[in-house]
């Protein structure tokens, strides 16, 4: 039943988008395209729930995926009224690139679950690599986009039409066997595993947001954005392509917050259930405002992407570049007060050192303060966060390594507990 709400949606959602975006500039088709989000986004939630036992690493990319996806969808439907034609296409283009980028897992553990035809699973892989590339080549100023997205999108008609008519039915080699001896031991050693895995998750999750954030920020915006308004539309108007990968890049860094909050609950479940799940919406609430503070970058861009007049960009889009430093600002009072309790998590855990669930807690306190202050004076000197980052980036370390030694125990115990049964006698 879930695979047949899937596939339904698929279809509906196509041609929900399709008549509203034919109807651009009409209420009727600003509605159509808002209820294509809420298919696109049910869509992932459904997908979540099939996948997230077998498969939940492909399980949680698909879902952020396809929600990172609505939400741009939708927030090109308000720029399309507010900015111009520039900003919508910019949005609609890193929502293509999302859903190609995120569909990738998705394919590949529809393989390996055998809930498709490997045929139909390679069609499905190659139709999104090609729709992510054509997106990418479109916010790059190529107009191929149109062209390469068309095998994805004759995809999901026919993996609509399919999860129509049987779901998502699993073959019979997919069926679990019956349990091997040994089994129980196996399974207590892959239950061992589970925080090694999400330490791995929210450990390579942090060090692409470090790589992903460090070239956006200080690679591009530091170098174009600076506090003459004249001087900025100067720089942005000479570097469009880097400002529109600094804000792909920003984006990206949106989608890892959220699965790094979830790979950061599931390794601190055992500590403080609660906690650690209030922690986890807690960055997750972060990164809508994040979302929200990074669309006015689009706006800014969408300005130049339509040409305007130096004028405009100098006072419009400034403007709009002023509200991602300021909704962004507030936003990280909530990441804040989430690296204060990953820190008092941290602290309670019996695996984490205790210096680390310090310093994971004094960069909590840094984003906080220098957040705080923003907020009550904009003439506020101090950049605590500008040291205090410290603690994330140990923290990031951290888990890397605890996800290596996890590893290797895993094997060892795996590779004994095979030697013992071996010299079993018969």
């Amino acid at each position: 039943m879930t695979g047949r709400c899937v596939g339904a949606f698929f279809l509906l959602a196509f041609v929900s988008y399709g008549i509203g975006s034919a109807l651009a500039g009409q209420f009727a088709g600003a509605a159509l395209v808002v209820l294509n989000s809420a298919m696109v986004a049910a869509i992932g939630v459904l997908a979540f729930r099939a996948l997230r036992r077998p498969r939940p690493g492909a399980a949680w990319a698909y879902l952020v995926a396809r929600g990172a996806e609505a939400f741009l969808l939708t927030a090109g439907i308000v720029l399309l009224d507010s900015v111009g034609a520039g900003a919508a296409d910019i949005a609609y283009q890193a929502a293509m690139l999302s859903l190609g980028l995120g569909s990738l897992p998705f394919c590949l553990a529809l393989n390996r679950q055998r809930w498709l035809p490997r045929w139909l699973a390679i069609w499905g892989f190659a139709g999104y690599a090609l729709l992510a590339t054509g997106a990418a080549a479109e916010l790059m100023g190529a107009g191929i986009g149109l062209v390469l997205a068309v095998p994805g999108g004759l995809f999901e008609i026919v993996f609509g039409l399919l999860l129509l008519a049987r779901g998502f039915a699993p073959s019979a080699a997919a069926q679990p066997s019956a349990a091997p001896d040994g089994a129980s031991s196996a399974a207590a050693v892959d239950g061992d595993s589970r925080a090694g895995r999400a330490a791995l998750a929210a450990g390579l999750g942090l060090l692409l947001m470090a790589v992903l954030a460090g070239l956006a920020n200080f690679g591009v915006l530091d170098r174009l954005v600076s506090t003459d308004a004249a001087e900025t539309t100067t720089q942005l108007l000479s570097n469009q392509r880097a400002f529109a990968l600094a804000i792909v890049a920003l984006f990206a860094v949106v989608c890892l917050d959220v699965l790094v909050a979830w790979a950061l609950r599931a390794f601190f479940d055992d500590t403080h259930r609660t906690v650690a799940l209030l922690s986890a919406w807690c960055r997750t609430a972060y990164a809508v405002v994040f979302a929200v503070a990074i669309t006015h970058l689009i706006a800014a861009a969408g300005l130049l992407h339509d040409g305007a007049a130096a004028d405009e960009i100098s006072s419009s889009g400034y403007a709009h570049i002023t509200e991602f430093e300021e909704i962004w600002s507030l936003g990280l009072i909530l990441f804040g007060v989430h690296l204060l309790m990953i820190g008092w998590l941290a602290w309670r855990s019996p695996t984490v050192p205790t210096w680390v669930a310090v310093l994971v807690a004094i960069a909590g306190a840094g984003y906080l303060a220098d957040s705080i202050g923003a907020q009550v004076s904009a003439a506020y000197p101090i950049q605590l966060a500008a040291v205090t980052f410290v603690g994330e980036v140990v923290l990031m370390v951290w888990l890397l390594v605890f996800a290596a030694r996890s590893r290797g125990h895993r094997r060892s115990d795996v590779d004994g507990t095979r030697a013992r049964e071996v010299r079993q006698p018969a």
